[in-house]
């Protein structure tokens, strides 16, 4: 497919230098591959959360975002900034600049100064990760993804500041390969699955035909011509390998969510893939692309046949914005075949559509924050024994990095460094729990305690 994506390069090429000179409209930051700042102050930060997060989600003090809100901030084809349970990554790494400069109102040294502790990265072609390395680099984020994927990124830095990079599948893994990624975020569940990218394929007769999906060209190119840095940029990362696809599913509190970078032709050539798809089930929310190689002899067959399979209540359409001159077009083009092919499906099975559309939609984290259930900490009492009450601390405890108890009449504290975090009395006691999170911050609990009967 790496040939396919070069294709598209050119005909984005093509198109640029066709279309003349261009003015520069790119927001300061946004140009070009160039070296992404390495340092963001603490201000910075948080006003760029409050950006790509919601002012109402973001500690104006401290920058911590609610653990309670799972918050997606699109900037462009299926490249995300999320915030879930508190902790801020990136599914995949690219900010779409090279065809239509200052499109998308973001940049990679925004999104460096983010502070993401990861990136995920769904396949390694240039609209999906050409800016994972130097955000990796300048931020320190870990990057999660297959062997081969890793290996593709390495190679894009040299030795010494190759990012670290989490390789979540083994070389050679076969489509329908499924792992857990222990600690990928603390106090979530992340699971890998191996998959297709998208591919053209012969019209598929068993399924019925497929309205050919040949979105009109758009305006945007006009609007917001490339810049010579970015077309460099497009150009030189054009090649990039996909070096494999894969998926992800996130569930945390009682929130299951899947974001998928591509939709690729299982039924022709993985058939057994959508039996993996169905055990991951429940899927309270489905992220999928829904533009691909194959629109054009099937139409929105294969989007529709992954939603079939996962099932999701909730499907947000991603891959169908106007991010290459001569190629794409405005998402709200997409909408009316989507909705002609998502019919084949009952109603009672359809999932319901939050459909966002390019550029209204990019950085608005208002339009896709879900609620988490939480449980906060708190200080739980149990008696053990004849006596005895164990105190510990109870809710979600997956950030607590230690707890110091303090017991009235005791003269010393006790430091509890590994969970559980528990401590053991014989008499009724006012106990005062300081539990301190891997982000520096503290949580201070009080509660007396009665002694259990003998």
């Amino acid at each position: 497919m790496a040939g396919a994506l070069a294709g598209v390069a050119a005909a984005i090429a093509a198109a640029l230098l066709s279309a003349g000179p261009a003015a520069a409209h790119a927001p300061r930051g946004a140009q070009g591959g160039g070296p992404v700042a390495a340092a963001a102050d603490d201000a910075q930060t948080i006003a760029l959360r409050q950006k790509y997060f919601g002012a109402a989600n973001v500690d104006p003090a401290t920058g911590a975002v609610r653990r309670d809100k799972v918050v997606m901030s699109w900037f462009g084809v299926t490249n995300f900034a999320m915030a879930i349970r508190g902790h801020v990554v990136l599914l995949d790494a690219w900010v779409p600049r090279g065809a239509h400069s200052g499109y998308v109102p973001s940049s990679p040294a925004e999104l460096a100064a983010l502070r993401p502790e990861s990136i995920f990265i769904g396949h390694a072609h240039f609209d999906h990760a050409a800016d994972a390395v130097p955000i990796a680099q300048a931020s320190g984020a870990t990057i999660i993804g297959s062997a081969e994927q890793c290996a593709a990124l390495r190679s894009r830095a040299d030795e010494m500041t190759a990012p670290r990079c989490i390789e979540a599948l083994a070389p050679n893994a076969p489509p329908g390969t499924r792992a857990d990624i222990p600690g990928a975020i603390r106090g979530v569940e992340a699971t890998i699955v191996k998959h297709l990218h998208s591919a053209g394929k012969a019209p598929d007769g068993k399924d019925g035909y497929h309205v050919p999906v040949t979105p009109p060209p758009s305006t945007t190119q006009l609007e917001h011509p490339a810049t010579p840095e970015d077309m460099a940029q497009l150009v030189e990362h054009a090649p990039d390998s996909e070096a494999g696809t894969v998926l992800y599913r996130f569930r945390v509190g009682d929130l299951s969510l899947l974001w998928n970078d591509s939709a690729g032709p299982l039924a022709d050539d993985a058939p057994g893939v959508f039996d993996v798809f169905r055990a991951l089930r429940p899927i309270d929310v489905q992220v999928g692309a829904i533009q691909g190689f194959n629109q054009i002899t099937n139409g929105m067959r294969d989007p529709r046949m992954y939603i079939e399979a996962f099932a999701p209540k909730l499907f947000v359409p991603t891959h169908h914005d106007d991010w290459a001159a001569g190629i794409t077009t405005k998402g709200e083009n997409y909408r009316a075949p989507f909705e002609q092919e998502l019919s084949r499906i009952p109603p009672e099975r359809r999932p319901q559509v939050r459909f966002i559309t390019d550029p209204a939609d990019y950085v608005r984290p208002d339009v896709l924050t879900f609620d988490v259930k939480y449980e906060p900490l708190r200080v739980t009492r149990r008696c053990v024994g004849e006596r005895r009450a164990r105190i510990a601390i109870g809710g979600d405890t997956a950030d607590v990095r230690a707890v110091r108890f303090r017991v009235s009449g005791a003269r010393r504290s006790r430091l509890d460094s590994r969970a559980p975090f528990t401590l053991t009395t014989r008499r009724a006691v006012r106990v005062t729990a300081i539990a301190a999170d891997f982000d520096g911050s503290q949580h201070v609990l009080r509660r007396s305690v009665r002694a259990c009967g003998s």
